[in-house]
C-alpha cells in the first residue's frame, strides 16, 4: 500500500524529489525554531519552555505539514514552469497545516502545560505561517527565477549540451567557443564513459550519461542538444531523438567524417538529423587495397550509371583513379548530372558518357568494342514493383533481355569481370520484378560456365533514399500535411545506405571468381510503420497528432518480409559483410533456350505466356497479378 501513495505523492519522478522532501522537512524544522528563538529575543527570557516547546513540537509539526504539501501537489509540479497556481497550492498547504496544528496544540494544550511545562504561543504559530510560506516559495521558484536569470544573462544564446565528449564533441566545442557568431551557450557533456564521468573539458563539464539526458535537459533548460558522436549505433541516434522530441527539445547533429575531413564543411556546420543518422550501421570495414587494385588504370563501364546505384558506383569508382570511366545511361538528365559531377570532382579522370538503351543490342556492342572495358557493373534494370506488375513486356525486356545484351557484349569484348546489381526480391519471388531479376541472376550463373568472363551477382534490399523508395515518398506526404501511406502495420525491408551499398559491391567484385552470388549483410529488417513515425517526428511533426498514419494494404506483387537468401545456401566470406550463395548452375544450351523462348513471347506482347515460362524458369515463383495496363 506504501508504494502507490509514493508514487501518488511524488509522479513519475519517484525517488529524485526526495531530496526535495529532505529541504521542506529542513524548512519547516528551522522556521519553526527560528520564531521561537524570536519570541524568546523579544521577551528577552530563553528558559526551557522554549526548548521543550522546539523538541515536542516537531513530532507532531512536521508529518502534518508533510501530508499536506503532498495532498496539494508540491511533490508533482514541474517547478521550472512554477506558475500562480503553483503559488496558491503552497499558500494553501501552509494555511490547512497550520490550521490542524492550531488545533491538535489546542486539543493539547492542557496536558503539556501541567506534565512537561511547555507553552505554545500563537504568535510563534503565525509567525511560523507566514515564514515558511515565504520559504517554500522562494525555493520552489527559485528553479523560474534562475531560468529567467540564465536567460537574460545569455542574451539570445541558446543553452545547449553536446552528447560526445570524444574527439568530435571536443572539437564542436572549440568551434563554439571561438566563433562569436554561434549563438549556443554549452552548458555540459553527455558520455556514456565511466572515466570521463565528472571531467571538465575546457571548462565544460560532463555531467552524465545519455540514460540521464532528459533530466539534465529539464534542470539546465537547456534548448538544444547537439550529438557528437559519429560512431554512434541507429538505435542511440533514435533514443537521444525520442528524448527530446518528448520534451520539445531541438537536436543536430555533426557533418559526416567524410565531409569534414574533405574539406568540403567545418565542424561547426551542424545540420539536422536525418533518417539516415537514424538507420546508421556499424561502418564498413573495406579492404581498400584489393578494390584499389581491381579499379586502378582499368576500363570501367557502368550500365544505369545515373540512377541511384550506379550514380553511387561511378563516385566511388572515380575515387580509385580507373584510366576509363564509361557510363550507360538511358536517361538524358540523369546522364548529364553524374557527368557534369564527375568532371567536377575529378577532372584529370576520362569520363564517356553514353545515352544507350541496354535492349538495343547492336549500340551496346559498338559502345564496348570502342572502349573494351575489363569491369562491368551492371545496375541498370527496372526496379519499381507495383509500376513492372503493370507492364510485365517492358520487365522482361529490359530485365532479362537487357542483361542478356550486356552480359553478350561483355563476353565479346574480352572483359575480365561482369558484376550484376541483384535485389532480395529475387528471392522466392512474388512480383514480375522480382522474378526477371532471379531469370537475369539465373543466366549470367549459367553464362559463366561457357565464357571467358568472370559473371558474379550481388543481391541486397532496398537503399534508403533511392529513386522509387519509400522515403522520397513519405518526406513528399509530410510536406504536403499527410496522410503517410503505409502498405501494412507489420510490413518490413531490408534498407542500407547507398554510398554503403556502392563499397561492398566493390568489394564484393574484388572476391569473385566467376559464377557466385554475393549477398550483402543488410543487418536486421526494418519496419516501415517505425521509419514513417521517426521521419515524421525528424520534420518536426508528431504522427497520429500533425500528421496521420494511413494502411493501404499490400500492392501487386509486395510480400509482407523480404528474403535475402535461400535457407542454407549462404556461406561467409573473408569480408564481414559479404556472403556468398554457391549453387550448381543451370544447364547453359537448356536455360539458353527457356529465356529466349521469353523474351519471344513478350516481344510479340504475349502477356500470359509470360507468366507460363517465369513459372517454368522460376518454380518458386508465385504471382500475385493485376490485370496490366500496358500489354
Amino acid at each position: 500500500m506504501i508504494k502507490p501513495s509514493v508514487q501518488t505523492w511524488f509522479g513519475p519522478r519517484g525517488t529524485r524529489l526526495w531530496w526535495l522532501l529532505v529541504a521542506d522537512v529542513f524548512l519547516v524544522t528551522a522556521s519553526y525554531g527560528g520564531m521561537i528563538l524570536v519570541h524568546a529575543l523579544i521577551r528577552n527570557e530563553f528558559d526551557a519552555r522554549h526548548w521543550n516547546t522546539f523538541i515536542y513540537a516537531l513530532p507532531l509539526l512536521i508529518p502534518i505539514r508533510i501530508v499536506f504539501f503532498g495532498h496539494f501537489g508540491m511533490y508533482r509540479s514541474g517547478w521550472r514552469y512554477a506558475g500562480l497556481r503553483d503559488c496558491f497550492n503552497i499558500i494553501q498547504a501552509v494555511t490547512y497545516s497550520t490550521v490542524v496544528f492550531f488545533v491538535c496544540v489546542v486539543l493539547t494544550h492542557g496536558y503539556f502545560r501541567t506534565y512537561l511545562k511547555t507553552t505554545y504561543w500563537p504568535s510563534v504559530i503565525f509567525g511560523d505561517w507566514l515564514v515558511l510560506g515565504v520559504a517554500l516559495t522562494l525555493t520552489r521558484f527559485s528553479l523560474r527565477i534562475k531560468k529567467e536569470l540564465l536567460a537574460w544573462r545569455r542574451a539570445g544564446k541558446r543553452n545547449a549540451l553536446i552528447v560526445g565528449a570524444g574527439s568530435a564533441g571536443v572539437m564542436l566545442l572549440r568551434e563554439l567557443v571561438n566563433n562569436p557568431n554561434m549563438d549556443y551557450s554549452v552548458r555540459g557533456f553527455v558520455d556514456d564513459d565511466p572515466s570521463k564521468q565528472g571531467l571538465f573539458i575546457q571548462g565544460v563539464p560532463v555531467l552524465g550519461t545519455r540514460k540521464e539526458l532528459a533530466t539534465l535537459i529539464h534542470t539546465l533548460f537547456i534548448e538544444e542538444v547537439l550529438i557528437a558522436i559519429p560512431s554512434a549505433s541507429g538505435k542511440a541516434i533514435r533514443e537521444i531523438i525520442e528524448t527530446c522530441t518528448t520534451l520539445g527539445v531541438k537536436f543536430k547533429t555533426l557533418p559526416s567524417v567524410a565531409e569534414i575531413v574533405d574539406g568540403t564543411v567545418q565542424v561547426s556546420d551542424l545540420r539536422a538529423v536525418d533518417i539516415t543518422d537514424v538507420l546508421r550501421r556499424e561502418p564498413v570495414q573495406l579492404d581498400t587495397t584489393k578494390i584499389k587494385e581491381s579499379l586502378r588504370d582499368r576500363v570501367v563501364l557502368v550500365t544505369g550509371g545515373g540512377g541511384s546505384i550506379g550514380s553511387e558506383l561511378c563516385r566511388q569508382i572515380a575515387l580509385y583513379h580507373p584510366r576509363e570511366l564509361v557510363l550507360v545511361e538511358l536517361s538524358e538528365y540523369n546522364l548529364y548530372q553524374i557527368d557534369r559531377e564527375l568532371r567536377r570532382k575529378h577532372p584529370e579522370l576520362r569520363v564517356y558518357p553514353y545515352i544507350a538503351d541496354i535492349k538495343n543490342e547492336h549500340r551496346l556492342r559498338w559502345i564496348f568494342e570502342q572502349h573494351e572495358p575489363s569491369l562491368v557493373f551492371h545496375a541498370a534494370a527496372y526496379k519499381h514493383v507495383p509500376i513492372m506488375e503493370r507492364n510485365p513486356v517492358e520487365a522482361v525486356l529490359n530485365n532479362v533481355k537487357g542483361t542478356m545484351n550486356v552480359a553478350s557484349a561483355a563476353d565479346r569484348a574480352g572483359c575480365a569481370e561482369f558484376v550484376m546489381i541483384s535485389t532480395d526480391k529475387a528471392v522466392r519471388p512474388t512480383s514480375i520484378m522480382g522474378a526477371t531479376k532471379r531469370v537475369a541472376e539465373l543466366y549470367v550463373q549459367s553464362f559463366n560456365s561457357i565464357s571467358r568472363t568472370n559473371f558474379i551477382s550481388v543481391r541486397f534490399g532496398n537503399v534508403l533514399d533511392s529513386s522509387g523508395s519509400v522515403l522520397p515518398l513519405f518526406k513528399e506526404q509530410i510536406m504536403h500535411g499527410g496522410p503517410v501511406t503505409v502498405t501494412h502495420p507489420e510490413v518490413t525491408r531490408y534498407f542500407m545506405l547507398i554510398p554503403e551499398a556502392a563499397q561492398l559491391v566493390l568489394q564484393a567484385a574484388t572476391l569473385g571468381t566467376g559464377g557466385e552470388i554475393f549477398i550483402l549483410d543488410m543487418g536486421e529488417p526494418v519496419k516501415i510503420l517505425d521509419l514513417a513515425r521517426n521521419l515524421i517526428r525528424l520534420m518536426g511533426k508528431q504522427p497520429g497528432v500533425d500528421i496521420e498514419i494511413v494502411f493501404t494494404g499490400l500492392r501487386p506483387g509486395e510480400k509482407l518480409h523480404e528474403e535475402l537468401v535461400y535457407e542454407g545456401t549462404e556461406q561467409p566470406t573473408k569480408v564481414q559483410k559479404i556472403l556468398v550463395a554457391r549453387s550448381t548452375p543451370a544447364p547453359w544450351h537448356e536455360l539458353q533456350e527457356q529465356v529466349e523462348d521469353l523474351i519471344a513471347v513478350a516481344a510479340v506482347n504475349n502477356i500470359e505466356r509470360i507468366y507460363e515460362c517465369l513459372r517454368e524458369l522460376v518454380p518458386d515463383y508465385v504471382p500475385a497479378r493485376e490485370e496490366p495496363v500496358n500489354a
